[in-house]
């Protein structure tokens, strides 16, 4: 569809036009309303309807395929038929362009228009001015919208940040999620990612900790390194199914670490749970405490050992894998697993990242892994295809393929 400079605002395309970002806020919050659709039926737009003279409909519609030509809508009408005027084919107007038909409107998001009256609220009760005591509080609210207490009045969601601030005063430690749920009525997650607005307030280093990494390991009578593993099946079937290639390997299965994996070698960060075998005894903590105080060693006492990642053969899990280098800086990728998945790529039998809902994953770069960064990365990048980490074949390992460089 062209594009045309806008028309002028006329009080009619102004009044639709806004009802139909209104219908899009309130259908889609937070996206683009790409699609959403406003019936110009007689409530909408009466101009059109009952007894509207034929040459101000004329007019009326001339107005909105003015407005279809900016490419912001698009106008929508059934098929012609004998006899039938323009209200009869029942017009329709679909948003296509959220951003540039709001510019052009001087239309504020309800988001927008909700966090400027909490901005200006907070900064009255609380007393605090943008170029003063408070700038930066207020500068961080306006960069980092508390989106997730819209629901709320305005002087409500003041009182919640207000009792945030009289719990980070009170000097008491817990965790984050738990001080989130007593102070916004009962969410826990308002304060993820929040670490900033919690020093603003006053908070003191460690007074709110995430809930610590519950790392799962089966640990092997003696053991020469560590292999995460990414996926819980597979973590399970590598640990029911010990073959030689990680016989003396112990097993770590972390969920969800990508991002907080600094956390895994602080006591206060991590806590370790031994994998008992399907008997119910095997590599218990009483059948094999040494090993697990020589684990506990090296993952909390900085002591040393060979450290692999083996996941899912697609950008995330070579993020993943960046990510645990910042810890372990000699981690590498897992070659005795790794080296099967690369063989089903190569041989077409991967999957398009949209077939798995992995189509948002972004291409790392490079990990700081030799045989990631040489072989791994570059056949995803070939292949344009991903393959998951549960197609590794247990029963087909049994050479020591070693680790990655």
């Amino acid at each position: 569809m062209s594009t045309a400079e806008p028309p002028p605002p006329h009080p009619f395309v102004r009044r639709v036009a806004e009802q139909l970002l209104v219908k899009a806020e309130r259908s889609q919050r937070g996206t683009s309303g790409e699609g959403v659709r406003l019936k110009l039926d007689a409530v909408v737009a009466p101009e059109l309807h009952a007894h509207a003279d034929p040459d101000d409909v004329r007019r009326y519609e001339l107005l909105l395929r003015d407005l279809e030509r900016t490419g912001w809508v698009r106008l929508l009408l059934d098929r012609p038929r004998e006899f039938a005027g323009f209200a009869d084919r029942h017009p329709r107007l679909e948003l296509l362009r959220f951003d540039e038909l709001a510019q052009w409107l001087g239309y504020e998001r309800k988001t927008e228009r909700w966090q400027r009256r909490f901005v200006d609220a907070l900064a009255a009760r609380w007393q605090l001015r943008r170029d003063g005591e408070g700038g930066a509080l207020l500068d961080y609210l306006a960069r980092s919208p508390l989106t997730s207490l819209e629901m709320l009045e305005v002087d409500e969601a003041v009182d919640c940040l207000a009792r945030l601030r009289d719990l980070v005063g009170s000097g008491a430690a817990m965790p984050l999620r738990e001080a989130s749920a007593r102070v916004f009525h009962g969410r826990s997650k308002v304060l993820d990612s929040r670490e900033e607005l919690l020093r603003l307030l006053g908070a003191a280093p460690g007074q709110f900790l995430s809930a610590p990494i519950q790392l799962l390991v089966d640990v092997p009578a003696a053991f020469d390194d560590v292999l995460f593993v990414e996926n819980l099946v597979t973590f399970e079937r590598m640990a029911d199914a010990r073959r030689t290639a990680w016989s003396r390997s112990v097993l770590a299965y972390a969920s969800g670490f990508r991002g907080s994996a600094r956390r895994l070698r602080l006591r206060e960060g991590c806590r370790l749970y031994v994998r008992a075998g399907t008997s119910g005894a095997g590599c218990s903590q009483h059948s094999n405490a040494a090993g697990i105080a020589a684990l506990q060693a090296w993952l909390f006492a900085d002591e040393s050992l060979p450290v692999a990642f083996f996941g899912d053969l697609d950008f995330a899990g070579m993020q993943i894998l960046a990510s645990l280098r910042e810890v372990f800086p000699g981690a590498v990728a897992w070659r005795a697993g790794y080296e099967p998945l690369v063989g089903l790529l190569r041989t077409g039998r991967g999957h398009l990242p949209e077939h798995a809902a992995k189509e948002q994953q972004t291409d790392p770069g490079a990990t700081g892994c030799t045989y990631a960064d040489t072989v791994l990365l570059p056949a995803i990048r070939e292949q344009g295809q991903f393959v998951d980490q549960e197609a590794f074949d247990v029963t087909q390992a049994e050479s020591k393929a070693g680790f990655g460089a």
